[in-house]
C-alpha cells in the first residue's frame, strides 16, 4: 500500500470513528456534539487536502508525458500523446471527484457547526435547555 492510499485509510477511519460517535449522541448534546465534528473536521479537511494534492501530482505527471509522447510522435502527435495519458487522465479525474466530494464534506460539516452554535447561543438567551449545554 502506497504512502497516499495509508494516509486515506489513516483518515477515513477517523472520520468513520466520530461519525459512530455522532450517530450515538441525541440532538440535545449540542456542545458535544459540536465538539465532535470539531474534531471530525480536522480529518475531513486531511482527506480533502490528501485528494488534492494527488489531482495535482497527477496533472503535472500527464502534461509531462502528453509533451514527452508528444515530441517522440513520428505522426499523429496529438493522437498518440493523447492515447499515451488516458490512464493519468482517468485518475486525476477520480482524485478531482474525491477532493470535490470531501471538499463539500467539510463544508456541509461548518455549516452544521454553525448552525448548532446559533442553537445552543438561543438556548443560552432564552433559557432553555439549561442542563443540556
Amino acid at each position: 500500500m502506497n504512502d497516499m492510499n495509508k494516509r486515506v485509510d489513516e483518515n477515513l477511519k477517523e472520520v468513520k470513528r466520530y461519525h459512530q460517535q455522532l450517530m450515538n449522541l441525541s440532538e440535545e448534546d449540542k456542545v458535544e456534539r459540536i465538539y465532535l465534528l470539531s474534531k471530525q473536521l480536522i480529518f475531513i479537511g486531511r482527506l480533502s487536502t490528501i485528494f488534492y494534492e494527488q489531482n495535482k501530482r497527477l496533472y503535472i505527471d500527464r502534461k509531462l508525458k502528453h509533451s514527452e509522447q508528444y515530441i517522440q510522435a513520428k505522426s499523429n502527435k496529438t493522437a498518440t500523446a493523447d492515447i499515451a495519458v488516458a490512464d493519468l487522465r482517468k485518475q486525476e479525474i477520480e482524485a478531482d471527484i474525491n477532493y470535490k466530494r470531501w471538499n463539500t464534506a467539510f463544508k456541509t460539516v461548518i455549516e452544521e457547526i454553525n448552525a448548532l452554535k446559533y442553537k445552543v447561543r438561543i438556548d443560552i438567551e432564552d433559557g432553555s435547555s439549561r442542563n443540556n449545554i
